[in-house]
């Protein structure tokens, strides 16, 4: 896991840098109806793809190290290919012919024709980096992946720069970014698609695994995002950019977390259930589970403390506002995270995708439910409230659901044990003398985030929370005897 998790390090590098560059950069660069636009057209852009293109991408993932087992390698390439390149062709046009039948104004309308033709692009370019994930090709994903983000993030703030196109230009960018991405990678991954065969059994096999992936990640993207819509609706674009600005500023920072522990373990959980067997499999799952505890509780808890003066990195058109929902919504985040990288794992590895797809619907009818009933009578924090009790609803049954198909391990006592050295840390934040709340917002972010994490760390290290001391221990050992391998090639 930690070979697995510091080969990710520069893909996470990235993700940050691009998540939080885009939340500080666009609210200064566009206004807030320019922003509010472009992030309807940002969730639009991934519910399609989800709805549409999800499921050969989590067969890619899942099938390859089977295939792989069995010889079949070639062949569970060559399908995945042919099937996202085709589905991109057919689903271009019809993707335009949607963009055109909408009751939305021309701008609109451009940014999602825009959005649409990247996602259709970008299909082909997820097939190879699933593969890579996959095979344990740690180095190459992480060049490629860094470079198509970073590339597609500067080329749209560049254009918003130096051309009219404004809200537009960042799907330009995701655009070039994948171009340059497939002109790399589509060689190096089709030379392995050399002595298989495009099986149409195999494609349905696939399609029967993923669909039902695909519908769970749509219903719990209505429910991470859907609250966008119905604030256009209630309250306009500018209450669409204020809202998705404190939300992305919150959730972002947990979700690089989730992504970058996720993308280390899944890989390792798919190939150890299908080469070791289920007791070392529940193994990993746990120790992955107190490892989110450990990391992305104080990690929560730090952004609810540092709230007000991390509003700085937003554009003044929209931080009063946003500043607002970002300590409920890193709550929101952590249990949404949990719903997606720790439960769902079950499902995955159990393959029973159907199960998963069932335990969305009820969460996203309350959602959905009190977005209506509330927005109108409490603006943006009506959208809060119905997120956090939507959300809490859906973990609770998502972990109950996910038991009964796999021996999903719950780890208890680290959640207690997190838990409790986080309080500790709120107690010593919010007992720090009233002159550091003085302070600039910059000073008095990295003062209080500073002290936050000292005191969590020396708790969680005193009652050894999630096994830490361990952990760490682990770490250490396998750094120095790396190291005591590398000065004996040296010295041979």
């Amino acid at each position: 896991m930690w070979k697995q998790m510091l080969g990710y390090v520069p893909v996470n590098l990235a993700n940050i840098i691009i998540s939080f560059g885009t939340i500080a950069i666009l609210t200064r660069l566009l206004d807030g109806a320019e922003f509010g636009r472009y992030a309807l057209a940002i969730a639009s852009l991934h519910f399609i793809h989800m709805v549409a293109f999800t499921w050969i991408e989590a067969a890619m993932a899942r099938f390859y190290a089977r295939a792989e087992r069995r010889g079949e390698l070639a062949s569970h390439l060559k399908t995945s290919y042919v099937t996202a390149i085709s589905m991109g062709i057919i689903g271009l046009p019809i993707m335009m012919g949607l963009v055109y039948i909408l009751p939305v104004s021309a701008t609109m309308k451009t940014l999602l024709a825009f959005a649409f033709a990247s996602t259709c692009l970008t299909l082909t370019y997820n097939i190879g980096i699933e593969a890579h994930k996959a095979a344990h090709r740690i180095g190459r994903f992480s060049a490629i992946h860094s470079t198509q983000s970073l590339l597609g993030f500067g080329v749209g703030i560049i254009l918003i720069l130096t051309t009219p196109l404004r809200e537009v230009a960042p799907f330009i960018g995701i655009v070039a970014g994948t171009v340059l991405a497939l002109l790399i990678d589509l060689p190096f991954m089709l030379k392995r698609t050399k002595g298989g065969k495009f099986e149409k059994d195999r494609a349905r096999a696939y399609f029967a695994y993923g669909m039902p992936i695909c519908f769970s990640l749509m219903l719990a993207y209505i429910l991470s995002q859907g609250d966008l819509f119905f604030i256009k609706y209630f309250m306009g674009d500018l209450s669409v950019g204020e809202y998705n600005a404190g939300y992305n500023l919150a959730n972002r920072s947990l979700d690089v977390l989730f992504i970058w522990i996720a993308m280390a373990v899944t890989p390792i959980a798919i190939t150890t259930l299908e080469q070791e067997g289920l007791e070392k499999t529940k193994k990993v799952l746990k120790s992955y589970g107190e490892f989110l505890l450990l990391i992305i509780l104080p990690a929560a808890t730090g952004v609810a403390l540092v709230a007000e003066p991390a509003g700085f990195i937003l554009g003044e058109s929209v931080r009063a506002e946003a500043v607002k929902v970002m300590p409920w919504i890193a709550f929101a985040g952590v249990m949404n995270g949990f719903i997606t990288y720790y439960a769902q794992r079950a499902f995955m590895l159990s393959r029973k995708t159907g199960t998963l797809a069932a335990t969305m619907v009820l969460p996203v009818l309350i959602n959905i439910g009190l977005n209506i009933w509330l927005i109108p009578i409490h603006g943006l924090m009506g959208a809060v409230w119905a997120t956090l009790i939507a959300y809490g609803f859906g973990l609770v049954l998502t972990l109950v659901v996910a038991r009964r198909s796999f021996p999903l391990p719950m780890p208890i006592k680290a959640l207690l044990q997190c838990t409790f050295a986080c309080l500790v840390m709120v107690g010593v934040v919010l007992a720090l003398p009233p002159s550091v709340n003085t302070l600039p917002d910059f000073a008095e972010l990295v003062l209080k985030a500073s002290v936050g994490a000292v005191v969590y760390g020396f708790v969680a290290f005193a009652i050894n929370a999630a096994n830490c001391r361990n952990l760490a221990k682990d770490f250490l050992e396998k750094f120095k005897n790396r190291r005591h391998a590398k000065t004996k090639e040296t010295l041979a």
